[in-house]
C-alpha cells in the first residue's frame, strides 16, 4: 500500500499526466487518507448546551457535529420495566427511543473508534474523548430524570455501566475528580440527598446557580451549576436584554461559581422576539457562562 501510496503522489506530481484534483478524488477515502478518529475530524470544541438533544433528527451526532460539548437526555422508567425511555413527555416516548439506543450504544462506538488497541497506543495512559480536535475535552451528558429520582436513578446507573466498565465516565472518589471521555450530570428528578451519600460515583448533581454554597455543592458534587434566567434575574428582562442591574446579578452568580471552580448555564432563556434572545445570547457570552444553552445549534455556534 506505502509502494502505491507513494507512486500516486508521484504521479500526482506530474502536472502533464493528471490534474492534481482527479489524484485526490482516486485518493479519498483510501488506507492511507483515513484514520480511526475520522468521525469529528475538523469539528471544533464550543461551549454550547444541547437543550432537549433528543428531539432532534439525529440525536447526539447532530450536537457533535457542531462541536456541541454538552448534550441532555430527558429520561422515564416505568414499574416492571427496566428500559429508561427518552423523551420530553409521555406521549413522545416509544419502545426505539431510549438511553441505550440513542446515547450509551452511540458512544460506545464512538469511543471504541477513538480508542484503537495496537501497537501505537500500548502506551498511552489517558482515554481519547470524542472531539478529534480536541481529545482531552469531556462530553457533559445531562441526565433530566422526569420520573421519581429515587426510583429511576438506579436504572440510571445501571444503564451507564458500559461505559463505566470501559472507564470513560467521569469518577469521583472523596472530593478528588477524575476526568474521563463522558461526564454525567443528574438534573431533573435526580436525588441530591443519594448523589451526596455516595463518595465513590460515576455522576454528579446539576448544582442551583442561585444559592451555591461550598458545604451543600462543592465542585466535587457539581462541577456545572445551571438556572433559570428569568427566575435568576426575578425582573422582567426587556426587548434590548438584560438590564444593568439585571446583568450584575448574573454577573455576580457566574463569578461566585467560577471562584468555586464550578461552570455555569443558564436555561430559561427568552427567545422571542429575536432580537432580545440574540442580546441575551451575546450577554451571556460575555458574562462568561460557560455553556450556551440551545435549541438551536446552528444559530448558537454563531455566537460561540
Amino acid at each position: 500500500m506505502k509502494v502505491q501510496l507513494a507512486a500516486a503522489i508521484a504521479v500526482a506530481g506530474v502536472a502533464s499526466a493528471i490534474p492534481i484534483h482527479k489524484e485526490l478524488l482516486s485518493l479519498k477515502g483510501s488506507i492511507g487518507t483515513l484514520y480511526n478518529s475520522d468521525l469529528t475530524r475538523n469539528v471544533f470544541v464550543k461551549g454550547i448546551h444541547s437543550h432537549n438533544d433528543y428531539w432532534r433528527d439525529v440525536p447526539l451526532f447532530s450536537a457533535l457535529s457542531y462541536g456541541v460539548v454538552s448534550v441532555e437526555a430527558d429520561v422515564w422508567h416505568f414499574e416492571g420495566d427496566d428500559t429508561l425511555y427518552v423523551g420530553h413527555h409521555t406521549a413522545a416516548l416509544n419502545s426505539e427511543r431510549t438511553l441505550g439506543s440513542l446515547y450509551v450504544d452511540p458512544l460506545l462506538d464512538i469511543l471504541t473508534a477513538a480508542n484503537p488497541k495496537n501497537e501505537f497506543t500500548v502506551n498511552q495512559t489517558s482515554p481519547n474523548g470524542v472531539f478529534d480536535t480536541n481529545s482531552g475535552q469531556t462530553l457533559y451528558l445531562f441526565i433530566d430524570v422526569k420520573t421519581d429520582g429515587n426510583f429511576t436513578w438506579p436504572y440510571v446507573e445501571t444503564a451507564l455501566q458500559p461505559l463505566l466498565e470501559k472507564g470513560w465516565l467521569t469518577t469521583v472518589s472523596g472530593s478528588q475528580i477524575t476526568y474521563g471521555p463522558i461526564t454525567v450530570i443528574g438534573t431533573g428528578n435526580t436525588p441530591y440527598d443519594y448523589v451526596v451519600s455516595q463518595t465513590e460515583r460515576f455522576y454528579f448533581f446539576d448544582g442551583p446557580i442561585a444559592t451555591l454554597n461550598a458545604t451543600a455543592y462543592p465542585v466535587y458534587v457539581n462541577p456545572i451549576a445551571s438556572g433559570s434566567l428569568q427566575s435568576v434575574v426575578e425582573t422582567k428582562i426587556g426587548p434590548n436584554g438584560l438590564d444593568s442591574a439585571q446583568y450584575t446579578k448574573v454577573k455576580k452568580l457566574v463569578t461566585k461559581a467560577h471562584d468555586m471552580g464550578i461552570a455555569t448555564r443558564f436555561w430559561d432563556v427568552p427567545w422571542w422576539p429575536v432580537v432580545r434572545r440574540d442580546a441575551l445570547y451575546r450577554q451571556i457570552i460575555e458574562i462568561g457562562s460557560d455553556l450556551l444553552n440551545a435549541d438551536d445549534l446552528a444559530l448558537a455556534s454563531t455566537f460561540v
